[in-house]
């Protein structure tokens, strides 16, 4: 298993170098997409201090919703640019403190 949550696009090609490698065929916008997922469901950990929620993709990468630990739907994130995988390869780092930001409202909101 790869340790490492890409956080930028090139620690998306040494996933996919290091995938590649161990014999799997991969997409960049698969490991984007699971990066894209993977780096909000870090964030959401944090803000609660454990993994009580979960956060799920709805409609495509366009939108990524938050369930509670009864996974009722607390709330939900639309890629400003409607394509979440387009908004991490075009600036990571605005993306990156969209999505904190985005998260970090739902779970004091909740």
């Amino acid at each position: 298993m790869y340790p490492i949550v890409p956080a930028n696009m090139t620690e998306i090609a040494e996933k996919i170098a290091y995938l590649e490698e161990k014999g799997k065929e991969v997409s960049e916008e698969e490991v984007i997409r699971q990066a894209v997922l993977d780096n909000g469901q870090q964030m959401l950990d944090g803000a609660l201090e454990g993994p009580y929620w979960k956060l799920a993709w709805q409609d495509g990468d366009s939108k990524l919703a938050v369930f509670d630990i009864m996974n009722k739907e607390v709330g939900a994130i639309s890629s400003p640019s409607g394509s979440f995988i387009d908004d991490f390869k075009q600036n990571t780092p605005n993306f990156v403190r969209f999505l904190a930001d985005h998260i970090q409202t739902i779970v004091d909101n909740d």
